[in-house]
């Protein structure tokens, strides 16, 4: 009882599949993370949450791993009932019987949507910064306040001092 109510209420999904991938068993974190209701997805295949944005090879990979027992750790940009996208990252395993031959699959899932709209936002900030500090018609040198080792440095520093950027880079301000 103790493991099924751990499993009800895991803060991620978890999805039990036969060896054909249809699914058997979904916690109740599945209706919540993709919109579809747990009588839903009983019977239906995984595929019903691609979005088209995970590439067959991906998909090849992972049935790969988990027949052969392993297994697979990795990312899905999957498609929630009423046509969002989310991002997940899943742990897919196979459950053997007492003859260790293998009988289910389990994935434990994590919605990782925020996450990745978090490092989105970050590479865009930093594009945004790497192009200000290239254009910046003055000097500019970033220092290791604790060794004076040259972090970086943009073009304009390396016209003012005559080195080319992996030779400053290289230098420590002394």
């Amino acid at each position: 009882r103790l493991f099924s109510r751990a499993i009800e209420h895991s803060p991620n999904t978890v999805v039990i599949t036969d060896r054909a991938g249809v699914i058997e068993y979904v916690n109740p974190k599945f209706a919540e993370t993709t919109g579809y209701a747990c009588a839903e997805a009983i019977g239906a295949n995984p595929r019903l949450l691609k979005s088209g944005k995970t590439t067959p090879e991906q998909y090849a990979r992972l049935w790969q791993t988990i027949a052969s027992g392993g297994e697979w750790r990795g990312e899905f940009h999957n498609r929630r009932k009423d046509g969002t996208l989310y991002w997940e990252l899943a742990s897919i395993a196979p459950i053997r019987d007492d003859s260790g031959a293998i009988t289910h699959f389990v994935a434990v899932k994590e919605d990782i949507t925020r996450r990745k709209k978090i490092e989105a936002a970050l590479r865009a900030s930093e594009l945004k910064y790497r192009n200000v500090f290239a254009a910046v018609g003055d000097a500019i040198l970033m220092l290791d306040n604790r060794d004076g080792r040259i972090l970086d440095v943009n073009p304009a520093a390396c016209k003012l001092y005559g080195y080319s950027r992996d030779e400053l880079l290289a230098l420590r301000d002394r």
